[in-house]
């Protein structure tokens, strides 16, 4: 088997793939690249895999040059380099002018908050190239380094540490078993001068078996599941205030969002929090969806322009309930007219007014705020602006900040719920309006809260209809709104239907779903019912406002993860991370305003990414076995399979030509040159076989005597020559065995 391997060695195909892919250095080189542009692009990986063979192989033919010819080999690599970097300041360039950030800024930020740039993928792919292959080359051929290798591996994999995301372990796999090729190479260029090393086609193939072992032990051998605090490491890596500066920009930069929202697993801390309760909070609004499956702002509305006073920056809803309900009590023509006659005289759950505090430990320009929020707010050191949609904004907020809310979750008290079910948009401002005037008198500061209502609900149906006049208009999703919502009458009753439809329909949380080219929320809704938080804020927004529901699309934070500390005199219950990056929709309701929901279902995995990654291995792990098993029985069989295919073959063939097929394989068997004589092969073969009939005969037939002999006759010569081999090479494994038995019981005696 091993011969016929080598032959295969020698086809012209191998010789080119070995020239190609065969120095351990540039394969190193090569997977290295690729799990930096699995970190980059995913989708095209094994793309750039592809071209980085071709690639790194010029690349070392041109190290070798560069080794080869001292200071003309330096010159011509300062000017690759020069050549290089201008090439990628080029690309960089072109990268700026259509994407809205730096490609510093880009590079430092994770990808999961950042939008795919071809041009900068492109740069990153040849800075990584040229880098690596470089590093690579110089650190095992020019100096011999392997401590330095290690380091270069640390390389991909901080990339993935930095988001707190896993490298796939099927690349983790073949990136070790490549630095461990690489150390056997490298050894072998890097010999003492009196050690010479014989490469031999049998020393490739242990060690390739060596290597197919290791990557199935290391697949199969479970892995433990480790859950670690990463706070320190990622704290560590945020280099400061420089990273908060990086997040600033990438908050900051541009008038549009898409996707990535609810994507990235960096577990770096953004925030710590003091609150009674998990929070949805808000940090940017986008007001027109385009078919292109982005939001944008519309800048007078989403952005700060106004600087916030010490006064109240919302209503009370409890308050409100109980303005409209009191004037239902003066006047019960009122009360039967909005169907509120039942519940007049209720009285209404308090509605507390409660507390989030905030800490950053570096200046930040957003300051994420529930959905309500109330007076006052109080900002560390900052002066803060605020938009139409109560999202705040300042130049240095730092250290604690207080901000005052009402929570949501009154819409759902039971003696709350029932009344919101009975209030309708299109009757809600004709309410408000008689409500003030019944109120006027008796209660002017109620009539000023049901005036201050009015406002925000023509505010907002102004607002559905500026923002709706520039969405994307989908007849698709129209209709899907008008079904789901086909026989309600609230703006609670349809909003909580909308939300519910996600959970009842067989939608899926998965961030690891790649949307195809034109892919939107109308396919979302359709077809594919995957995605994360855009998806579903996306989908919820489109269909409140397709049946006239104002509603907008909120970026933010979810508020979840609890983390008990003292910071600075403080006790924190929770810590806001990167990963925690949200998208929700708000919706407009009758008597209670703005109110934020959450369509986005929960993820179905019973089990951690880490397990999920973990089970794949090791199913390519068996895959590998069950090849190393099928390899080995074709190792074990295969001599015999051939040894019956050849006598069966010779029975076919004259004497003469069986007489030249036994010695060609008889030599082959031997491991002898075909410039071997019958009876240098009769004199090898004496001591297992002293019978001399089978190479008498085999001179005969090869040298034109007359044929006294069959081939069924040869055959049997054969045969009896083949068992004497194996029988004897049997005897002298056991007597090799017995001596090195012997021998170790020797030395333990001893």
């Amino acid at each position: 088997m091993w011969n016929k391997l080598q032959e295969l060695s020698h086809h012209p195909t191998a010789v080119f793939l070995k020239k190609l892919i065969g120095d351990p250095v540039q394969l190193y080189a090569v997977f290295l690249v690729t799990t930096v542009m699995h970190y980059y692009h995913s989708d095209m990986a094994w793309l750039y895999t592809v071209i980085a063979v071709f690639v790194s192989w010029l690349m070392m033919r041109f190290y070798d040059f560069v080794a080869s010819h001292g200071w003309l080999g330096s010159l011509t690599y300062l000017i690759y380099l020069f050549a290089g970097l201008q090439t990628v300041g080029l690309l960089t360039t072109w990268g700026q002018q259509s994407y809205p950030i730096s490609f510093l800024v880009w590079f430092l930020t994770p990808q999961g908050v950042v939008a795919f740039s071809g041009w900068y993928t492109v740069s990153i792919y040849l800075l990584m190239l040229g880098f690596l292959t470089s590093s690579v080359y110089y650190f095992s051929k020019i100096r011999y380094r392997m401590s330095m290798q290690f380091l270069i591996m640390l390389i991909p994999l901080s990339l993935y540490a930095k988001e707190g995301i896993q490298m796939p372990a099927v690349l983790v796999i073949i990136l070790l078993a490549s630095y461990f090729l690489l150390m056997i190479y490298c050894r072998q260029i890097h010999n003492q001068a009196e050690i010479r090393y014989l490469p031999s086609f049998h020393g490739s193939m242990s060690i390739a078996v060596y290597v197919l072992l290791f990557s199935i032990a290391a697949a199969i051998v479970p892995k433990p599941t480790i859950t670690a605090d990463r706070e320190f490491i990622e704290n560590a890596m945020s280099y400061s205030s420089w990273s908060d500066v990086l997040m600033n920009a990438i908050s900051m930069f541009t008038d549009s969002t898409d996707n990535t929202v609810g994507t990235s697993n960096n577990a770096r801390t953004v925030y710590y929090a003091s609150s009674s309760e998990p929070l949805r909070l808000r940090t940017q609004t986008y007001s027109y969806y385009l078919e292109n499956d982005s939001w944008n702002v519309i800048r007078d509305y989403d952005y700060p322009d106004k600087e916030i006073s010490a006064g109240a920056l919302t209503y009370k809803p409890q308050e409100l309930l109980q303005a409209i309900l009191d004037a239902g009590s003066l006047d019960t023509d009122f009360a039967e007219t909005y169907q509120l006659s039942e519940f007049i005289g209720t009285a209404l759950p308090e509605q507390e007014t409660r507390t989030l505090s905030l800490y950053t430990l570096y200046p930040m320009q957003v300051l994420p705020s529930p959905t309500r929020t109330s007076a006052p707010v109080f900002p560390s050191r900052s002066i803060l602006q605020i938009s139409e949609t109560d999202t705040f904004r300042g130049s240095n907020i730092n250290g604690w900040s207080q901000v005052q809310y009402y929570p949501d979750s009154y819409a759902l008290y039971r003696d709350v719920c029932p009344i919101l079910k009975k209030l309708s948009g299109s009757e809600y401002l004709s309410l408000l309006q008689e409500a003030q005037g019944i109120l006027q008198d008796t209660s002017p500061e109620q009539a000023g809260l049901l005036a201050q209502a009015q406002q925000e609900c023509s505010e907002a149906y102004a607002y559905l209809q500026t923002a709706h006049a520039q969405d994307f208009q989908s007849e698709v999703i129209t209709r899907l709104a008008e079904q789901i919502t086909d026989g309600l009458t609230s703006d609670f009753d349809k909003a909580m239907a909308i939300e519910d439809y996600f959970l009842n329909e067989g939608f899926v949380y998965d961030q690891s779903y790649q949307k195809a080219r034109g892919e939107n929320a109308e396919t979302f809704l359709t077809q594919s019912k995957t995605g994360v938080c855009y998806e579903y804020a996306t989908a919820m927004v489109m269909l409140c406002r397709s049946i006239g529901l104002p509603a907008r699309y909120v970026q933010g934070y979810n508020m979840s993860e609890m983390y008990d500390r003292n910071i600075q005199g403080y006790q924190t219950n929770f810590v806001i991370k990167v990963r925690d990056a949200h998208a929700f929709p708000e919706v407009y309701i009758s008597g209670y305003g703005w109110c934020s929901f959450e369509p986005t279902v929960p993820s179905m995995e019973d089990t951690s990414n880490q397990e999920a990654e973990n089970r794949n291995v090791m199913r390519w792990g068996f895959v590998l076995l069950g090849f190393a098993v099928i390899a080995g029985l074709v190792y074990i069989y295969l001599p015999q399979i051939r040894e019956s295919l050849f006598r069966k073959r010779i029975l076919k063939l004259t004497p003469s030509e069986s007489a030249a097929a036994v010695f060609r394989h008889m030599c082959q068997l031997m491991h002898l040159p075909s410039s071997t004589t019958v009876n240098e092969l009769a004199g090898r073969s004496s001591v297992f076989c002293p019978e001399s009939t089978l190479f008498d005969q085999i001179n005969i037939l090869l040298y034109g005597q007359p044929e006294n002999l069959t081939s069924q006759q040869l055959a049997l010569l054969y045969q009896n020559w083949h068992d004497c081999r194996v029988k004897y090479l049997k005897e002298q494994a056991e007597k090799r065995r017995q001596q090195a038995k012997a021998k170790r019981k020797k030395s333990k005696n001893a």
